[in-house]
């Protein structure tokens, strides 16, 4: 399609008007080194226009002709067939081109256009006579062809905006507005510049080689040029008269860029710089003579001048604008650089979020030029955010925790990074909205990982994001700032949680091992008691009835003593086994809703059967508790044993122990303490307390299995013991019992039991 479009184009270009049929011919004959000066006079004499402009040409102030010239002949002899030839051509493309003044672009300032390039004309011709005065040779090139050269190095332009007038009206505007190079607007809405049209133009023309390279290749740089060029020299020569000509702003030329260096235009032409100076003095005057003689008009020096410092002017007026625009811009960037180096300074490395949120407010207050500020920090994890919210002056009116939505929605995009509030924001609103000033809420999103972090929320009126639009992108590298420090916060109190959570975490695991350990003693006890059952059991039934046999028929006293205490301890070793087997596998608890007072009554009396209480004082204190849901004959045992032990380790004239309970509703549990004053256990004592087997008594005073009994007992309902002793300091036992749940039956508290 570009390709198509391009060849059209070119298409309507032969729709272009042609070079009239005189100044062909005047062409052709002047190239012929065999033509007569009769031949040239009779073809200009042909056409009455082209008579007068060459006599105009004669007659300019610079030509240095003298007197009255009122005949072609006498203008061809004066002026050469060179001049001829260039004058002929000259006259003939204006003409071309400027019969239709409101014809093409509305922004194309024709007239103007006509004398930017009779500026590069005049411009190239002093050049080339410079040149000439200071070499002799065949290195220097012919004034009249470059003023030729000068004259046509833009053709394309014009043609193009005859041809194309709404495209080329496209690319002036552009080209005026952007202040860049034509050329690359031309092939951005046109598909191709004014430099190729030229050439083509020419080409149809069937103008000099010469002078389509210079239309074509004029602007690019000296060492750019192709080694196909057949006159370099004339070619840098224009490119440098088009810049001198830009610079002193003569004319208009649509190109605002100077991408070829002055300098080096200067060394490849082979001119001085006092050369350039002095035809830069005298280009006005001879501007003028020149435009008057073409057709231009009234091209008057004073004008020239006046209308090129205008513009010169303008150009200024246009430079400071953008430079006071980009001080004001930088004057913008200054200060929100210097509130995040402020915020990035003052911040400690090891800040926890809500110092990062004060000190994210803070800046957001001297950024945005606002107050009150709220900065929120919420993990995409949790449910709940940290809100501070800061006064003018840096005063912290408030700081809270409220509950947020589980994982924030990202913002929709909006006016740069200033978003109104809307419904992602309803939870933070009703708790800071009614302390912000204005009638709107605006926030800033603070963004990591694809998920929003925190923000900054703040009431202004309506419009503030166009009021803070033109500051977008400093605010989104504040935002940047800003998230990038309550990230590493967060982080950092992260790992904080996650190191407490490890710890928590090895803490119970090293619980869960000691208790697995013991479920694996448990285990071991059970199949070994089991199995001593099983291979037992036959041999101390033969055993005890032998010996109550034997017994019964003896009559001697000491044999027949000795029969019964063999059938005494087989009978003991058989309740060890039972005891072994009920604790290894106890029956499974049938908890009820039981009345503590009433079981620890019962555990009291049966454990002073067990061991005489003498003198011992005890107290027993049970407040308003409810009641406990476990298995009142285990549970019964299992208090046994812990007041049997308590009373075995105090002393039978000066013991004292204390019965206490007391209802814990944060658990839902009842703890009931039974503290001694005995003679306490030391660390190792105590590790092992619940151990099977395990007692600090003397060997065959008990069977070590009391507390692990207990333990068992009071696990089975949902319960635990604790153990707090130290050595001649007494012991406390804690029984932990769950409490029954208020309004629910008892099968369902007997649920709740078994799930625990």
């Amino acid at each position: 399609m570009s390709d198509r479009r391009i060849e059209l184009i070119l298409q309507q270009l032969q729709q272009l008007p042609t070079l009239p049929a005189v100044a062909l011919k005047v062409l052709e004959v002047t190239q012929d080194e065999g033509s007569s000066a009769k031949e040239v006079v009779e073809l200009i004499s042909a056409d009455p226009v082209l008579t007068a402009r060459i006599l105009q040409l004669v007659h300019r102030a610079d030509s240095g002709v003298r007197g009255e010239v009122n005949t072609v002949e006498r203008a061809v002899v004066l002026l050469g067939f060179d001049a001829v030839r260039s004058g002929v051509l000259a006259v003939s493309v204006f003409q071309s081109f400027s019969g239709d003044k409101q014809a093409g672009s509305p922004h194309f300032k024709r007239e103007e256009f006509w004398t930017h390039c009779i500026a590069v004309a005049c411009c190239a011709e002093l050049l080339a006579e410079a040149i000439a005065n200071g070499r002799r040779g065949s290195d220097t090139v012919s004034p009249q062809e470059a003023f030729v050269c000068g004259l046509l190095h833009d053709v394309g332009k014009v043609a193009l905006d005859v041809a194309l007038p709404k495209s080329y009206d496209k690319v002036i505007e552009a080209a005026d507005l952007l202040r860049g190079n034509i050329a690359d607007v031309e092939r951005t809405v046109v598909g191709l510049d004014h430099m190729v049209v030229g050439k083509r133009l020419a080409e149809q023309w069937k103008l000099p080689a010469t002078l389509r390279d210079c239309i074509w290749l004029h602007g690019q740089s000296p060492e750019a040029l192709p080694s196909s060029v057949r006159n370099p020299l004339l070619v840098n020569l224009i490119t440098l008269a088009d810049l001198i000509v830009r610079e002193h702003h003569i004319g208009y030329s649509g190109n605002y860029t100077f991408p070829v260096p002055r300098t080096a235009l200067i060394n490849a032409v082979g001119v001085s710089e006092d050369v350039v100076r002095d035809v830069q003095q005298r280009l006005i005057a001879h501007v003028e003579p020149r435009a008057k003689a073409l057709g231009l008009g009234e091209a008057r020096s004073a004008e020239l001048y006046q209308s090129a410092l205008e513009q010169a002017n303008r150009e200024l007026g246009r430079v400071g604008d953008q430079l006071a625009a980009k001080n004001r811009r930088l004057q913008i960037r200054a200060k929100f650089f210097d509130a995040l180096a402020q915020f990035q300074g003052e911040l400690r490395p090891d800040a926890p979020p809500q110092m990062v949120l004060q000190a994210i407010a803070q800046t957001a207050v001297t950024a945005l030029q606002v107050s009150p500020v709220a900065a929120f920090s919420t993990l995409p994890s949790q449910e709940l955010a940290e809100v501070v919210l800061l006064d003018q002056s840096g005063d912290v009116l408030a700081t809270s925790v409220i509950d947020c939505p589980p994982r924030l929605s990202r913002p929709l995009t909006g006016e740069g990074p200033v978003l109104s509030t809307g419904a992602e924001l309803e939870w933070l609103l009703g708790d800071v909205s009614p302390r912000l000033s204005g009638d709107q809420r605006y926030w800033m999103a603070l963004e990591a990982e694809g998920a929003c972090i925190g923000g900054v929320v703040w009431g202004a009126r309506t419009g503030e994001g166009q009021r803070l639009s033109p500051q977008a992108q400093e605010l989104m590298a504040l935002a940047g700032g800003w998230s990038l420090a309550l990230r590493t916060a967060q982080i950092r109190e992260e790992s904080r949680t996650l190191a407490e959570q490890l710890a928590e975490t090895n803490r119970k695991l090293q619980s869960a091992q000691s208790e697995l350990l013991r479920g694996r003693t448990l285990v071991s006890v059970g199949e070994m008691a089991a199995g001593a059952a099983h291979e037992m059991n036959n041999p101390l039934a033969v055993i005890s009835g032998r010996s109550q046999l034997l017994a019964s028929q003896l009559s001697d006293p000491k044999l027949k003593h000795a029969a019964t205490s063999v059938f005494e301890q087989s009978h003991r070793l058989s309740q060890i086994i039972t005891d072994l087997m009920d604790f290894a596998k106890p029956q499974p608890p049938k908890p009820v809703s039981t009345d503590l007072s009433e079981l620890v009554g019962r555990a009291l009396h049966d454990a002073k059967m067990l061991t005489e209480p003498a003198d011992r004082r005890i107290e027993v204190t049970l407040s308003e508790v409810p009641p406990v849901v476990v298995d009142p004959d285990q549970m019964k045992a299992a208090l046994v044993e812990v007041i049997d032990n308590a009373l075995q380790a105090s002393d039978a004239h000066s013991g004292q122990i204390t019965i206490h309970a007391a209802y814990d509703s944060y658990s839902g549990r009842v703890v009931l303490s039974v503290t001694d004053n005995g003679c306490g256990m030391d660390e190792q004592t105590l590790k092992r307390a619940f151990d099977p087997f395990f007692s600090s008594k003397p060997a065959g005073r008990r069977r070590g299995l009391g507390l692990a009994k207990a333990l068992r007992w009071v696990e089975s309902s949902g319960g635990s013991i604790r153990l707090e002793s130290r050595p001649n300091a007494g012991t406390r036992a804690m029984v932990l019992l769950p409490a029954a749940w208020p309004g629910e039956g008892r099968e369902s508290q007997r649920r709740k039991v078994a799930d625990a």
